[in-house]
């Protein structure tokens, strides 16, 4: 797809689901799991105590993820944008709606632009990103838009991201093929990182501190263990899909990271280092 037609499908599915967190993913089990993911990241800032930290979310949609951090973590004010007016709308309805969330802020606008929005602070402590990036058609694009993200951070800033990576894709349709499912192929609205370049990029800013991959299990009872008993067939609604999740969230922090490399979701903390 070209932006034009990628920024029209995204305008759909504002219009059609408005507040509901379909309006942004297929499954409710992997909004939890990424939820769970961002607030282990943050906890791991020295900015997760400081009350009137800013935070910036960039590619917000209808702002479930914000309004989710917001209700843990309610010493942090939380921005968003989202390049779908529609999706802004949806969120600012839903935070005009509840008292408790009026300290935070969300406006329209363009990964690719941020450095021209004027709605925006010049530099915040932590931005985050949760399969934004991979809406980018290009992987010159996804540079871009990192680059935009490195010039919005603080020096000892964190960017956190996360985002759907080819590798672990891959890794995952060998294990459908090696059972006898075809391949899965990823929605035509979206380009998967390319890690390797993706990351080297991101280091002559930045330092990797860790990845996570805490969607694994999930992914490979999801795509790859319930389509062997269903004809083939994604069931997101699977009785092992939500205890899949049940117990990825109720893991010790240590073993989140504990079931190898096939969720396509991945989490990626940076820190900007300091001039």
């Amino acid at each position: 797809m070209n932006l034009n037609e990628i920024e029209k499908h995204w305008k759909h599915w504002a219009e059609e689901f408005k507040l509901d967190i379909r309006a942004t993913t297929k499954t409710p089990t992997i909004k939890k799991l990424e939820i769970s993911a961002l607030y282990r990241a943050f906890k791991k800032t020295p900015y997760f105590s400081q009350k009137g930290c800013k935070v910036l979310e960039v590619g917000c949609g209808n702002g479930h993820n914000c309004f989710s951090l917001f209700e843990l973590m309610p010493n942090i004010i939380f921005t968003g944008v989202d390049f779908i007016s529609e999706m802004i709308d949806s969120a600012n309805e839903i935070k005009n709606s509840t008292p408790n969330f009026k300290s935070m802020n969300f406006f329209e606008g363009n990964i690719l632009k941020l450095d021209q929005n004027p709605n925006l602070e010049d530099k915040y402590a932590i931005i985050f990103t949760n399969r934004c990036l991979i809406n980018l058609n290009t992987h010159d694009l996804q540079i871009t838009a990192l680059e935009q993200l490195q010039n919005k951070v603080s020096d000892g800033g964190y960017i956190i991201l996360i985002e759907n990576i080819e590798q672990n894709y891959s890794n995952q349709n060998k294990l459908r093929t090696s059972v006898g499912l075809e391949e899965r192929t990823p929605d035509k609205f979206n380009l998967f990182i390319d890690e390797p370049s993706f990351v080297k990029h991101a280091e002559q800013k930045f330092d990797l501190l860790y990845m996570e991959n805490f969607a694994s299990l999930h992914d490979i009872i999801l795509y790859i263990l319930v389509p062997m008993i269903n004809d083939g067939n994604v069931d997101y609604e699977h009785p092992m899909v939500s205890a899949a999740t049940k117990l990825l969230l109720s893991n010790p922090e240590e073993l989140c990271n504990s079931f190898g490399n096939f969720g396509q979701n991945r989490l990626y903390v940076f820190k900007k280092r300091v001039l």
